[in-house]
């Protein structure tokens, strides 16, 4: 049997450009969604960003799982993936839409480093990268992306500076949505700068296994005042925070390689395999070979259920 390998995370020159040309960009990229599956092919198995990437549908079916959790594509879909995040869809062949990706150092060339940290959306951990765009607001949100494609199909002078700007109006425009969907989204203030230092921390080293002081330690803050920080703004504990990390990746491994139990203990730096699964058991409720057995087996139920519904 083939071995699959730890997943794939791309960077924007993994994917081609529209003419697969002239000034390709390495920080930005923007294209109808129609065409962008048409060229990029390979997408269609799961796989991570280093980028930020932002997808409307404006026409189609289908689901789009991101990191086990599944969303509905249909017309008036909005995702909004942060980099790490791992995500696959199944669609129906009319879909389309647009589709933009763009990495950080691209967007805070003419913004404040904490630009993105102020929207309610790029975060990965506790937002909630889906939108339901009524057919007004699909409306206004389609002209962003036309404005922003056309500027870098047309490459007038200063036309980067021209998407951020367009980019930017996107993103008032996608935060005012946000706020009216999700009321427990969480207002910008010096809190959250703080646990989005923690969680960029805990993406770094999880793997180390470093215990809490080693962070608190990194942020300059004692441990109670980290303890605080966490309950404070998603009503968790520091460890809890760790610990779902760790499982996150558990679960990429399980569901999207090959890798037996014992490598993937090994990969997440557990020298005592049984441990780990102790661990994986203890906050999914099953173990990790149930979890990918059940996992499995959805997902034939489900290639089943779309086999039959597309013959009849």
């Amino acid at each position: 049997m083939h071995c699959k390998n730890e997943l794939p995370v791309f960077n924007i020159n993994n994917f081609e450009d529209y003419n697969h040309c002239m000034q390709f960009d390495s920080n930005f990229y923007v294209r109808t969604f129609k065409d962008h599956l048409r060229v990029n092919q390979f997408i269609d198995k799961p796989h991570g960003h280093d980028f930020y990437l932002i997808l409307l549908v404006t026409q189609g079916s289908g689901t789009h799982n991101i990191d086990f959790n599944e969303y509905k594509v249909e017309p008036g879909s909005m995702f909004i993936i942060s980099p790490g995040q791992v995500h696959q869809w199944d669609l129906s062949p009319d879909t389309d839409g647009y589709v933009i990706f763009f990495t950080k150092q691209y967007f805070l060339l003419d913004f404040n480093h904490d630009r993105l940290t102020r929207l309610p959306f790029f975060k990965s951990s506790f937002s909630i990268p889906y939108l339901k765009l009524e057919k007004e607001d699909q409306d206004i949100v389609e002209v962003s992306f036309q404005r922003i494609n056309n500027e870098y199909n047309k490459h007038l002078v200063d036309y980067h500076e021209m998407i951020r700007l367009y980019l930017n109006v996107l993103f008032i425009e996608l935060s005012r949505l946000y706020k009216t969907q999700h009321e427990d989204h969480i207002e910008y203030n010096y809190e959250l700068i703080q646990l989005n230092r923690f969680e960029t921390l805990i993406d770094d080293h999880y793997k180390e296994h470093a215990g809490l002081p080693f962070y608190a330690d990194k942020m300059n803050i004692s441990l109670k005042q980290l303890s605080h920080l966490c309950k404070k703004t998603i009503g968790k504990t520091p460890s809890e925070m760790l610990i779902e990390r760790i499982i996150l990746e558990a679960k990429r491994l399980i569901i999207h390689s090959d890798f037996s139990i014992s490598t993937i203990s090994e990969t997440l730096n557990y020298t005592d395999n049984s441990y780990f699964i102790r661990i994986f058991k203890k906050i999914c409720k099953q173990t990790p070979e149930q979890f990918r057995y059940s996992f499995s087996s959805r997902k034939k139920q489900l290639a089943v259920f779309h086999a039959n519904k597309n013959i009849i």
